[in-house]
């Protein structure tokens, strides 16, 4: 289904709020805290699945210590809670209708509505976001946005494992197949998120919600480029320079299979010793442009050129479509985004376009700052 614009704009935020957290317990008990503002839920809480697929941890917002501590011992994730721990939503308008619900231990508040989310990265199953009593139950709305935020709980999930096996010694030899984890299992994730708010973003006719999700997009994309920075640490073998025909090979790549579209890409010239500040505007005015192209021109081929000269970088994102004209571009289409980008590192943007002849935009960026 397709949520409302004002709740698009609000879990859009939500969710880089989320992902600008970096301590990983700080970033579970904001999927929670965000997901109970999100769907209007009084009580909220997340589990962390252990090796043996029981509730290893418990984080809970919503109940005061006194009660807390008149509870008990935390759920071990039997019942109607394990039911979502092998991986299925559960959304209900009463707990004691399920047939896996066993009762409230003594001095439990009452709970009557309860949505359960599996807490994953592609198949990986890491825990569960439970949501209980709000006023009117839970909405089909509210388990699309409860998904959404446990999408992005798992992935942090995945990011901290990962960073923990990195600092392990005896996983040195490893490195190559860590770098693969992260590309596989986090990066293609959020590049996914990310396409889907760009396209969500078009079907938003309120321009303030649009820019809320512009801004939400921009944060996953940062995030992208600080994962991006984590592949290149693990695979260098004694070398700083930075591969970045390597990292535009494979944004193209997962951009031509996103869309389902060809993209043709050329290189030319020298790439060696680009400053990272050179290389990220670089991988974000080519991941823009080209997602542009492919959204708007009513297209399924698009070029790409990028060509290292002495002085400057040029890159070329062109497309035989539909044009517009220079004067209707909006938010929405990310150019605005290019030009603010390239301006601020000295560089320069040319649009070129006609409505029914197609679009070219050349871009070029000094090879030092």
């Amino acid at each position: 289904m397709t949520l409302s614009p004002d709740r698009l704009g609000e879990l859009f935020k939500a969710a880089a709020d989320v992902a600008g957290q970096s301590d990983l317990r700080e970033v579970l008990f904001s999927v929670v805290q965000t997901a109970m503002q999100a769907t209007g839920a009084s009580y909220g809480a997340l589990g962390v699945l252990g090796a043996d697929g029981k509730l290893d941890e418990f984080l809970h917002v919503g109940l005061d210590e006194e009660t807390v501590a008149r509870i008990g011992s935390p759920p071990t994730g039997n019942s109607l809670l394990g039911t979502v721990s092998r991986g299925a939503t559960i959304r209900v308008s009463h707990i004691s209708d399920h047939p896996e619900s066993v009762g409230f231990p003594d001095h439990h508040p009452p709970m009557e509505g309860f949505l359960g989310v599996p807490l994953r990265t592609g198949d990986l199953l890491f825990g569960n976001l439970y949501l209980t009593q709000k006023d009117g139950g839970f909405t089909e709305e509210d388990q699309v946005a409860a998904e959404t935020l446990a999408l992005i709980g798992g992935t942090a999930v995945v990011s901290n494992q990962l960073h923990t096996r990195l600092n392990q010694t005896a996983i040195f030899d490893d490195r190559e197949r860590i770098a693969r984890d992260v590309h596989d299992a986090v990066i293609q994730d959020l590049f996914a998120v990310g396409l889907s708010l760009e396209g969500a973003s078009q079907r938003v006719d309120d321009l303030d919600a649009r820019l809320i999700v512009s801004g939400a997009i921009q944060r996953l994309d940062e995030c992208i480029t600080s994962l991006r920075h984590v592949i290149f640490d693990l695979t260098r073998h004694g070398s700083d320079d930075r591969s970045v025909t390597t990292e535009v090979s494979e944004l193209i790549q997962e951009l031509a299979e996103s869309y389902g579209s060809r993209v043709d890409l050329t290189f030319s010239g020298v790439f060696g010793d680009i400053p990272d500040p050179i290389g990220d505007a670089m991988m974000h005015v080519i991941k823009e442009a080209t997602s542009n192209a492919l959204r708007h021109s009513g297209v399924t081929n698009v070029s790409v050129i990028v060509s290292g000269g002495a002085l400057d970088f040029r890159i070329t994102v062109s497309d035989k479509g539909s044009g517009f004209v220079a004067e209707d571009i909006t938010p929405g289409m990310g150019l605005r985004n290019i030009r603010q980008r390239v301006v601020a590192l000295g560089g320069s943007v040319e649009i070129n376009s006609h409505p029914g002849e197609g679009t070219v935009v050349t871009i070029k960026l000094p090879r030092r700052i």
